[in-house]
């Protein structure tokens, strides 16, 4: 006992040990949380700032312990490089330790790539370290050895918080979600996005900081003299010292010019950065729209615009307030562009402080813009500076994402916002109110999460007001101060409301594979598993089979609880005719016993692509209709109904595989989109699949923005041929009508096909398309009107406001 006791006053005593045994505590602890305890991005986030600031007080403490073990004078002209190995040996100690506790950790939390976690660790926490270290060296040379230790320490810690204050800066006022930072390495943007890999942009900026750092190495070199002091006057006398200095000159000119301008090299992004690309803007009377000029959002613009007036004018009704200034909306190409440019891949952004959206085009309308739009709303309810709900008692994510969410709910098929909650609580995967309502909801799965917050908040509104809503948000969800009553009791009353709700099992069973992923933060392999998915897609357009097996069996043996990743591998097999081990790996799949039925309809939908592809139409058709009698998503069901009357005609079955290319990978190219025209145009001409041809022909028009031909194809009749044969497939014909009469102003017409779509609908999901619809028309005919746009079918692509080179 008596040996402890000394060990523990001699690591008390000592800064060091201090040092090694709380990284030590912090990195155990660390080592226990799935994904950020493992080697890679979040696990180096995390760490490599804590490395910084203890590596600088190594290298004060360096600094001291050199002028201190020996006499004034006899230290010697190779001081810096004592002091450097002196307290490079403690920063090994701490890189060691870090690196050590989190490879041992892979024994109880799943590692599932060391060496490519080891780099992340490297680029990461060890850089960091590094760096801290050369700060710490010039705090406690710059400062003399005369003052405090802790005056060294803050002097040395002046360039973290300098480089944090910079970093957060930009975060705050330039329109970029990601950051680049010397002491804390590269914070990807939103933690929801799994792509994130380290790229050429990461290594660069790491070269930048050894090049400033080197710069500064060299300055003290030629300013120090043998007792650790600064002597100035070396700089001009001493040959060596000029050397140095002009050496250091270089470096540091160099980084500085660098460091100024951090948005041409990509270490950021600013206004000019980004209108390099997105060189197109339209403005409204409430937006500016920033968008590619060649891009299908130039060719819809007049479209996009009007959407966008329509999704504030909806807000507005319901808030009763709105943003004060313009809202600016970039519409990217695609999330790879919007990665590439301000760092968000799969993820739209909306910094509510900003009253900005950064969106990718999706066919229009855009899905997820009047949500994010919902952020910029509530960006003059939140507290002042972020224009979140937070205030002291703390920060509520529920509302930052509920209340957008029930602003602008999205059906799922003939589900509305309740009853996805409710199937959510059925399926008992629904988190309780007091886990999400804080920073717990960016630890839940985000389809989870979502749900639960956006209908509870919508129930809120419904039963509340939306003023009670918007009080909340400013107060951070003070319930008692709002409404009268806690969370538990109105948590309680939601659940009863949602309880109440009938639901179809089949509706269950076709959400249950949406609300079965887990949050990013319990998936230790959710980075890689990104990185392998894509060099996967890689190899396989290259046909380099090889790798892409590699890849894909890499997949299924790191995650083996993901059937997609089998699915996956299944399909490439039957692709490259190993139809034997393709059948093989969706039998042991199918014997699981824990899958969705979403997941066993996509393994007889599987299989019912190999007998198709084989030319066997009658088991094609067998498996079809077995997928057919699981709980389906509607755009699922359609797509199997389709092949199942593929399965019935030889002709149609050649036509269907060219047009759904089931193990096929090709990228979204111009080429991809007139091949799968072209063959629409072909089951169009066969005698009996008129109106699927038609249908199919317009589909694709639509996705790619031309309205007015779609609606061509749409009105043309042929004698004789049926309809479409089924419920879904008649919903989803009238739908594209009613997109492409509004998108050409034809609101009558529209109008009466809503009223058909009324008669087809099935569930709260589909009413709430049909008036939503029914809301649009209402809005664009006056809006229309009175800016006097003409249409896309109407030949003009922009008016009604101000088109900007």
């Amino acid at each position: 006992m008596s040996a402890v006791l000394t060990w523990l006053r001699r690591v008390s005593a000592e800064p060091a040990l201090r040092r090694r045994a709380l990284l030590f505590v912090l990195t155990l602890a660390l080592s226990f949380v799935p994904m950020a305890g493992t080697l890679g991005y979040f696990s180096g986030l995390i760490l490599a700032p804590i490395l910084s600031l203890l590596a600088a007080a190594a290298g004060v403490d360096a600094v001291r312990a050199v002028r201190e073990r020996a006499p004034q004078g006899t230290i010697g002209r190779d001081v810096l490089w004592q002091v450097a190995g002196l307290a490079g040996r403690d920063l090994a100690w701490l890189v060691g330790i870090a690196l050590g506790v989190l490879t041992l950790g892979a024994l109880w939390n799943r590692n599932c790539d060391l060496l490519g976690g080891a780099l992340y660790f490297l680029l990461g926490p060890a850089l960091s370290g590094l760096l801290g270290l050369s700060a710490g060296i010039v705090g406690g040379v710059v400062v003399g050895d005369q003052r405090e230790r802790r005056t060294q320490l803050l002097v040395a810690w002046v360039p973290f918080a300098f480089c944090v204050v910079v970093g957060l800066a930009r975060l705050y006022f330039a329109p970029v979600v990601y950051a680049y930072d010397p002491f804390f390495g590269w914070y990807a943007g939103p933690i929801y996005d799994e792509s994130i890999a380290i790229g050429p942009r990461y290594l660069l900026f790491r070269a930048y900081n050894l090049l400033v750092a080197g710069g500064a190495w060299s300055l003290l070199r030629a300013g120090v003299n043998g007792q650790l002091r600064l002597r100035l006057r070396w700089l001009l006398v001493d040959a060596r010292a000029r050397a140095r200095t002009l050496l250091a000159a270089l470096l540091l000119l160099v980084g500085g010019a660098v460091g100024l301008s951090g948005a041409r090299w990509g270490f950021t992004a600013n206004r000019e950065s980004i209108a390099a690309v997105l060189s197109a803007t339209y403005e409204t009377e409430h937006f500016v729209i920033h968008y590619v000029p060649t891009s299908l959002t130039a060719r819809e613009i007049v479209m996009v615009a009007a959407e966008h007036e329509f999704a504030w004018h909806d807000l507005e009704a319901k808030l009763g307030v709105a943003p004060t200034r313009k809202v600016e909306s970039f519409v990217f190409e695609n999330g790879k562009q919007r990665q590439g440019l301000l760092g968000a891949d799969r993820v739209e952004v909306a910094p509510p402080w900003r009253q900005q959206m950064y969106l990718s085009h999706r066919i229009w309308p855009h899905p997820v813009m009047p949500h994010e739009l919902g952020h910029a709303f509530m960006g003059d309810v939140g507290d002042p500076v972020f224009g979140l709900p937070l205030n002291r008692r703390g920060f509520n994510g529920a509302l930052v994402e509920g209340v957008p969410t029930a602003l602008a709910p999205r059906p799922a098929d003939n589900l509305g916002p309740h009853e996805q909650a409710a199937i959510l609580d059925r399926l008992d995967k629904r988190p309780p109110l007091a886990a999400i309502m804080g920073a717990g909801f960016y630890g839940a799965a985000a389809s989870r999460a979502y749900t639960a917050a956006g209908s509870f908040v919508l129930w809120l509104a419904q039963t509340r007001g939306w003023a009670v809503v918007a009080e909340l948000y400013a107060n951070a969800g003070d319930f008692q101060a709002s409404t009268g009553e806690d969370l538990v009791t109105l948590e309680a009353q939601w659940l009863r409301f949602l309880r109440g709700i009938e639901l179809r099992q089949q509706d269950i069973d076709a959400q249950a594979q949406r609300f079965e992923r887990a949050s990013v933060f319990r998936r230790p392999c959710a980075h890689r598993v990104a990185r392998l998915r894509v060099e996967a897609a890689r190899a396989r357009l290259q046909e380099d089979r090889g790798q892409a097996l590699a890849a894909q069996r890499t997949l299924c043996s790191i995650e083996p609880e993901y059937p997609a990743h089998v699915l996956g591998l299944a399909e490439m097999l039957a692709q490259w005719g190993a139809v034997d081990e393709a059948a093989q790996a969706l039998d042991a799949l199918a014997a699981r016993d824990e899958l969705t039925s979403p997941l066993r309809a996509k393994i007889e939908e599987q299989r019912g692509d190999t007998a198709l592809l084989a030319g066997e139409l009658e088991l094609a058709g067998q498996h079809y209709r077995a997928a057919l009698a699981f709980g389906l998503s509607e755009a699922a069901r359609r797509v199997l109904q389709i092949k199942l009357r593929a399965s019935e005609d030889p002709a149609l079955a050649r036509e269907v595989l060219d047009y759904f290319g089931p193990f096929e990978l090709e990228p979204k190219t111009t080429a991809y989109a007139v091949d799968r025209l072209w063959t629409a145009l072909r089951i169009r001409e066969l005698p009996g699949h008129f109106t699927l041809g038609r249908y199919l022909v317009a589909r694709q028009l639509l996705n790619y923005a031309a309205p007015a031909q779609a609606l061509e194809v749409l009105a043309a009749e042929s004698a004789g041929e049926p309809e479409l044969w089924t419920t879904e497939l008649r919903r989803a014909d009238a739908w594209a009508r009613v997109s492409a009469l509004v998108q050409t102003g034809r609101w009558a017409e529209a109008q009466a096909v809503l009223d058909r779509l009324e008669v087809l609908a099935e569930g709260e999901g589909h009413r709430m398309e049909v008036e939503q619809w029914r809301a649009r028309i209402d809005f664009f005919r006056g809006w229309f009107a009175a800016q006097n746009v003409e249409l896309p079918g109407e030949r003009g692509r922009h008016g009604g406001g101000r088109a900007l080179d």
